[in-house]
C-alpha cells in the first residue's frame, strides 16, 4: 500500500492550490495511507509549549496533494476514510484570542481580560482521550479535507464549494465524501485532524494530534456537482459554508436546496415530496462557525437509495 508519511511529504503547505507540485500518485479505486502533522505545525507538545507565531505564522498545514489519475473537471471525487490513527499517542489543545470567535472587536482587551493559554497535553490510549481528569471516548475526524480550488490558492484555514477547513464530525471513519473537481488529477489536501471535537469547535481548537489516516479515493466520472457531499453509515447529506455577503442562514438554506435536488435525481424522489420530507426528518450538524451539512437518515429513504 502507497504511504506518504510526513518525511516524504517535506515542507507542509497552509494553502491548497494546484500550483504545488503532487507528492502521490494514486488510482481509482486504490487505497493508500497519508500523515498529517497537528493544527499547532507541531509546536505544543508538553504543557509549556507555546505557539512560535515568527517561525510558523499559519495554523492548519496539509499534506498532499494526492493527484488521482484519470480525474478530470467533468468527474466528482470520493474519497472514503478507511482509518484515523493517531500518530504519537497524544493531541493537543489550547485557548486561542477570544475576539476572532465572538467579537469584530478584540472583546477580551476591552473586557479587560488575560485569556489563558489553556495548553492541556492530552493522551491517547485505549479508544480514550484524557482532558485533565475527564475521559473522552475517542471519536477521530479531519478536519481539513478538500481539493484545489479553481482560483489560484485558498488558505487551508477556509472554506468554499472545494472543501477545505470544515470541522464537521461526520468526516469520519466510514463515511465518503464527494468534492467537485477544478483541476486534472483533482490534487486531494488533508489535515487538522482531531481526536474529539465538538459541534461549532467553541474555542477554535479541537483535540488535535498529528495522524496516520487510511483513505480509498474513486472517481464518478462525467458526473458534477456543485458542493461536496458525505455519506456516512446513517445519514447522506450535503456540505455548504458561509462566504461573502452570505450567513450561515444561507448556508443551511443552500445545502437544503441542494440535497433536494440530489434525492429528487439521484434517488427518484420528486422534489416536492423530497422538500416535504426533509421538513420531517432532516438534521443539521455544524462544523465550525461557518460550516453546515443538512442530511437525512438512509434508513427511511430505504430501497430508494443507491449511493452508487
Amino acid at each position: 500500500m502507497k504511504r506518504l508519511s510526513l518525511k516524504d511529504q517535506g515542507e507542509l503547505y497552509y494553502i491548497l492550490s494546484a500550483s504545488i507540485k503532487p507528492k502521490l500518485f494514486v488510482k481509482p479505486g486504490e487505497t493508500f495511507i497519508i500523515e498529517t502533522e497537528d493544527a499547532f505545525s507541531g509546536q505544543i507538545r508538553k504543557e509549556g509549549d507555546r505557539r512560535d507565531l515568527e517561525k510558523i505564522p499559519y495554523s492548519n498545514p496539509v499534506s498532499g496533494p494526492i493527484f488521482i489519475e484519470n480525474a478530470t473537471p467533468n468527474d466528482t471525487l470520493i474519497v472514503e476514510i478507511k482509518d484515523i490513527k493517531p500518530l504519537i499517542g497524544q493531541g493537543a489543545t489550547r485557548i486561542p484570542d477570544l475576539s476572532f470567535y465572538f467579537s469584530n472587536i478584540p472583546l477580551s482587551k476591552f473586557l479587560h481580560l488575560e485569556v489563558p493559554h489553556g495548553t492541556k497535553i492530552c493522551p491517547i490510549k485505549d479508544g480514550k482521550v484524557f482532558f485533565d481528569k475527564y475521559i473522552l471516548p475517542y471519536n477521530p475526524m479531519i478536519g481539513t479535507i478538500g481539493v484545489a480550488p479553481k482560483i489560484e490558492s485558498i488558505s487551508s484555514n477556509n472554506v468554499g464549494p472545494h472543501g477545505g477547513n470544515l470541522d464537521l464530525l461526520e468526516i469520519t471513519i466510514g463515511s465518503k465524501i464527494f468534492f467537485p473537481i477544478y483541476n486534472e488529477g483533482a490534487l486531494l489536501f488533508v489535515g487538522d485532524v482531531h481526536a474529539i471535537q465538538g459541534e461549532g469547535e467553541l474555542c477554535g481548537t479541537a483535540i488535535e494530534m498529528p495522524a496516520e489516516i487510511t483513505l480509498k479515493v474513486d472517481l464518478i466520472k462525467n458526473y458534477k456537482i456543485d458542493w461536496p457531499r458525505i455519506e456516512t453509515n446513517e445519514e447522506i447529506g450535503v456540505i455548504c459554508v458561509t462566504g461573502i455577503n452570505k450567513n450561515l442562514e444561507d448556508a443551511i438554506k443552500t445545502a437544503f436546496i441542494e440535497l433536494i435536488l440530489w434525492l429528487e435525481e439521484k434517488y427518484g424522489i420528486n422534489k416536492w415530496d423530497a422538500y416535504q420530507l426533509c421538513t420531517q426528518i432532516a438534521k443539521v450538524s455544524l462544523g465550525n462557525f461557518w460550516t453546515v451539512t443538512a442530511k437525512v437518515p438512509k434508513k427511511i429513504l430505504g430501497a430508494s437509495f443507491n449511493s452508487s
